[in-house]
């Protein structure tokens, strides 16, 4: 009792500070990689955004339902709620691996029904009349690893990678689903504007076959032309009910990504404008490492599968534990906590693999080559996103020239209907000529919708590409764990 009140707690924390005072921590130090950036965009960009205008770019469409839709997504998306499900147990194995470098302590206490051997010696101490008899006992275990060589550190590095590669991971899923939520709803009103065009042009060729038969009653025209007129407006009839079921399968993947059955938000069956925006946003090409959350999470896998090398190659070093236990034992109850039945012992214990047929040797080589493959994968991730970032730009500069062309055609197209209306109710045309005309008009009003869509579509695209959708906090590229 005397040798362990000399010892001390104190004494203990001091024997372990010592031995952790030398310590080396093996295996490399994280670097982040080097990349090469372009200095400009290849496609025409916007003016430079600001930082909020890039976290809610859905604003710039000034619609009310875009915007509720991408909160609701926000809030009630099930494959987000999964991924910060996930990310919460990277954040617990972070806690657990930052558990390894603090003392393991455990207590028990027990009671049994006792018999000793009488054909082993008993200590003096412990020699009873009572056999069998009860036997009273309790006490506490601890075990400290003492983190020579880096392993636990290096464990916590790579746990740490993990928790924030997940939260990254969290990140790029709710771009990905911001967008995607843009892009159906965008898609559901262009085909409101396509069934919007195709009702006008029905009710066009309506009156068109009304003229084509008062014309063939009254003998100033052949029947040929009445059938034209019906084969017209059958063609069209043919085409709404494909538009409908584009509408309803847009709302229906509308009700999946905010979380609800169909039927959810059939108040947007209400037809609406396309949304559209002004210019595209821009965005320096060297902050596109910090604004993609895919190129985040690349990054910390490498510095996670970096420290790995080090938790291999601690290996090589022999294990230095600290244990220690202090208990009481004794078949009287009332002798439970008195000095004679007491029992501790404290001191370091050594682990060391002198042989293991290379089995450290090849886990090293194991962690080095996985640690080459996710540099590659980092460096890929960062050559897609540069791809995707231009695609998306000049998609959207080609889809604008696009547009200002097919509104061209439209208005002319328009123009020309009614010129060759009038043409055929004077009788100077014939009917082929009216066909054309009006065939003509709902292919480019179709094609204009299409393209309407379109525009606003690459426009989400744009904000995609540059990681739009989130904002990074403002003090270290990688914060505290934080939910979306």
């Amino acid at each position: 009792m005397k040798r362990l009140k000399r010892i001390g707690v104190g004494g203990v924390w001091s024997f372990g500070a010592c031995c952790l005072a030398g310590c080396l921590t093996v295996g490399p130090d994280y670097e982040a990689p080097r990349v090469t950036t372009p200095t400009r965009w290849q496609a025409a960009a916007g003016e430079a955004s600001e930082p909020e205008a890039l976290a809610a770019w859905w604003q710039v469409f000034d619609d009310p339902d875009l915007t509720g839709l991408v909160t609701a997504t926000r809030e009630q998306n099930r494959s987000l709620a999964a991924a910060v499900g996930r990310f919460d147990g990277y954040l617990a194995a972070y806690g657990i691996a930052r558990a390894g470098f603090y003392p393991a302590v455990s207590a028990q206490a027990g009671v049994a029904w006792d018999r000793r051997s009488e054909r082993v010696h008993v200590p003096l101490a412990f020699e009873s009349t009572d056999n069998p008899g009860w036997l009273y006992q309790g006490g506490f275990t601890m075990t400290w690893e003492l983190d020579l060589w880096g392993r636990v550190r290096r464990g916590r590095e790579a746990a740490r990678g993990e928790m924030q590669a997940a939260l990254e991971d969290v990140r790029h899923l709710l771009v990905m689903l911001q967008a995607q939520v843009a892009a159906e709803y965008i898609l559901l009103r262009t085909a409101q504007q396509q069934l919007a065009y195709a009702e006008q042009n029905l009710a066009l060729q309506a009156e068109t076959l009304e003229m084509t038969r008062e014309r063939f009653e009254a003998g100033l025209t052949g029947e040929l032309d009445v059938h034209q007129a019906k084969l017209n407006l059958a063609a069209t009839t043919a085409q709404t009910p494909r538009i409908r079921a584009r509408i309803t399968e847009a709302l229906n993947a509308l009700c999946l990504l905010t979380g609800n059955l169909p039927g959810a938000h059939d108040h947007l069956l209400t037809p609406g404008p396309v949304p559209q925006a002004a210019a595209p946003p821009a965005l320096l090409p060297a902050e596109l490492l910090r604004r993609r959350p895919d190129i985040r999470a690349a990054e910390r896998n490498l510095a996670a599968q970096t420290a790995r090398i080090g938790v291999a190659r601690a290996d090589y070093y022999p294990l230095l534990t600290l244990n220690g236990a202090f208990a009481v034992a004794s078949t009287y109850s009332a002798e439970v906590f008195r000095p004679a039945a007491l029992n501790y012992n404290l001191g370091p214990s050594l682990s060391w693999s002198i042989f293991n047929a290379g089995r450290v040797r090849n886990r090293v080589r194991a962690e080095e080559a996985a640690t080459r493959a996710t540099l590659a994968q980092y460096e890929q991730t960062v050559l897609a996103a540069y791809r995707e970032c231009e695609n998306a730009l000049a998609a959207h500069q080609r889809e604008a020239e696009r547009l200002e062309a097919l509104q061209a055609a439209v208005a002319a197209a328009d123009q020309s209907v009614t010129l060759v209306n009038e043409l055929y109710r004077s009788g100077l045309t014939d009917f082929q000529n009216v066909l054309d005309m009006q065939r003509q008009l709902a292919a480019h009003q179709d094609a204009l919708a299409q393209s309407q869509g379109q525009l606003a579509a690459q426009w989400v695209a744009v904000y995609k590409a540059f990681g739009g959708g989130w904002s990074p906090a403002a003090t270290g590229s990688h914060p505290a764990p934080e939910t979306p």
